[in-house]
């Protein structure tokens, strides 16, 4: 009867072995159509960059557009916009498959232990796949970024710069004055957007004055940037863990980009307080609001950039909140007990 136990534990291995390989062969399966669907994604977004660059060209020149032309870049941004979609989609399901094998890897770990004879520490396995998600979240974002800011602001310079050639040839000095004019506007108004994606990588200010310094210089570019009343009130802070400063300031300011985004123009006000021993921050903006429960009926889930807020002050031991509905507004509280 000793050998029963034993028995047992190689039998819900081998289970558990079989079920690891099954779903890495789904995993597989997603992943060679993700890397599919992203050259897909990135060739209409080639396509429909391009169209819409011939269309500017035309209305600059005073040409009339061809005939179908409209409909196909309409047809171009729908099928770039499917393909977005299915994109999204798929990332979520294969970081929930990602996130079922790490479970179930776990639980195998615990009933095999490592080759050393030791138990295997299925934490620390889970975090090193956290933080490889997490970078890898990272890099995309940034990718979107580079494309939405310096990559159009290089693509309408080289658009411009082909436009001067051609007033150039004609000896068209008057419209090349006026154009390279605005090439000139363009190229700042792009230098400063570079800058000013710098500084959000790593932003100076957090190192050199702590967190509210940071903030209140942030705020203060927020404000000049998107002309929306912001109010500020920040208490006097400690200087913090390094890792909790830089949560707490990506939190405010994705707030503050989401308010941007879905709320423009409305007021914002945010509060930083020390009080009963947690440090209680809130962003709340005048915005139109909306529905958690049709956003997680549409999309069957949370919002990403909801998620990801959550999950950054979870990682701080935060407790984090969003209270909204339609007509009411938006705020995101975020609740950090300090430990002395």
């Amino acid at each position: 009867m000793s050998s029963a136990p034993s028995a047992l534990l190689e039998a819900a291995q081998a289970l558990i072995t079989d079920q690891i390989a099954h779903l890495r062969t789904l995993h597989q399966s997603a992943h060679q159509r993700l890397t599919q669907l992203e050259a897909e994604l990135r060739a209409a977004e080639r396509q429909l960059d391009e169209l819409v660059m011939q269309g500017r060209f035309l209305v600059e020149r005073g040409q009339p557009v061809p005939p179908g032309f409209t409909q196909r870049e309409q047809q171009v941004r729908k099928d770039y916009e499917a393909l977005s979609s299915e994109h999204a989609t798929l990332r979520h399901t294969l970081r929930q498959l990602d996130q079922l094998i790490r479970q179930i890897e776990m639980s195998s770990a615990t009933l095999s232990g490592s080759s050393e004879g030791e138990p295997a520490d299925p934490w620390a396995q889970a975090l090193r796949a956290q933080v490889i998600m997490g970078r890898e979240e990272e890099r995309q974002r940034l990718a979107r970024e580079v494309h939405d800011g310096p990559a159009q602001v290089l693509a309408n310079g080289l658009m411009g710069v082909e436009r001067c050639q051609t007033l150039l040839a004609s000896q068209r000095f008057a419209e090349l004055g006026v154009v390279l004019d605005q090439l000139g506007e363009n190229a700042r108004e792009g230098l400063r957007e570079v800058r000013s994606f710098i500084a959000e990588l790593r932003p100076a200010k957090l190192d050199e004055h702590g967190l509210r310094g940071a903030l209140l210089e942030y705020i203060r570019r927020y404000h000049e940037i998107v002309n929306a009343s912001v109010k500020v009130d920040i208490d006097p802070l400690p200087r913090l863990p390094a890792e909790i400063e830089i949560v707490l300031y990506r939190l405010v300011q994705e707030a503050l980009q989401n308010a941007r985004k879905h709320a423009p123009g409305a007021p914002i006000a945010v509060h930083l307080h020390l009080h009963q021993g947690n440090l209680l921050l809130s962003i709340r903006d005048e915005g139109p609001g909306f529905d958690p429960r049709e956003v997680i009926r549409r999309a069957g889930r949370e919002s990403w950039g909801l998620t990801s807020m959550r999950e950054r002050a979870e990682l701080i031991g935060a407790h984090f909140v969003v209270t909204t509905r339609p007509g009411h507004g938006t705020e995101v509280t975020v609740s950090l007990p300090m430990v002395k």
